[in-house]
């Protein structure tokens, strides 16, 4: 991969919580304090990482609205079923990098202090870091399979969060009701993703932008489809009311 480009910096950036939450749960788990610290170093280094192709990035977006890091193909079974692993970068993604690093540096730096005396401080961090690493992926995707992946990854590192203290039967609880709650909106996410791709052909943000640009009738299918659904969903609820 060539790093002359500033746009492949953000593979770095979104990579970095992943590699912590990995070195931490392999090999420094007995270790509190070292697994902070690891954690800590990753999140600092993305944020001065972020912050660095903020700036390289202004003028190349002045002249297109978005930039991508190199891709790397995932699925590809033929022109209609073809998705990659890319990174999709323009100035709101931008903005977002350097909230999700900043506010998560700020994050990591203070539950070091607050929770320093906890036995399950490396299991929290490397937690956290895979919290880091999903949020990051979602404002980095470039399509929506790729979103939705992310999506279960920060359900997945919430449930984990919210649990954290699992002993006690108020923190249990929690962590299972927000999993079931995210789970009921996975269902309505995975419905509008396959709705996209049967209607557009492609899930990918770029694609869908020029085409939605270019075709109009491809609006009046997408509001004819929705409006199918809600009205059935309608009509399923009324029934046994009516009853």
């Amino acid at each position: 991969m060539n790093f002359d480009e500033p746009q492949n910096l953000a593979w770095i950036i979104l990579l970095l919580p992943l590699l912590s939450a990995a070195i931490i749960t392999l090999f420094t788990l007995r270790s509190g304090s070292l697994s902070a610290q690891i954690s800590i170093t990753a999140i600092v280094f993305a944020f001065i990482i972020t912050v660095g192709m903020f700036f390289l990035l202004q003028e190349p977006l002045r002249m297109t609205p978005s930039a991508a890091a190199a891709p790397y193909d995932w699925i590809d079974l033929g022109p209609d079923l073809k998705f990659d692993i890319g990174l999709h970068l323009d100035r709101l993604s931008l903005l977002m990098l350097i909230i999700v690093t900043g506010v998560g540096g700020a994050i990591h730096i203070y539950s070091y202090g607050y929770m320093k005396e906890d036995r399950g401080l490396a299991r929290y961090f490397a937690s956290l870091s895979l919290f880091t690493f999903s949020m990051l992926g979602i404002v980095l995707a470039n399509n929506f399979v790729m979103m939705f992946i992310f999506w279960e990854l920060v359900g997945v590192s919430s449930y984990l969060l919210i649990g954290f203290w699992y002993e006690k039967p108020s923190a249990a609880e929690a962590c299972k009701k927000a999993f079931l709650t995210n789970r009921l909106g996975d269902f309505g996410f995975m419905l509008g993703i396959l709705m996209v791709w049967g209607i557009f052909g492609s899930v990918n943000f770029e694609d869908l932008g020029m085409r939605l640009g270019k075709e109009r009738e491809a609006w009046t299918a997408l509001y004819g489809a929705v409006a199918k659904i809600m009205r059935n969903a309608v009509k399923a609820d009324t029934k046994p009311a009516m009853a």
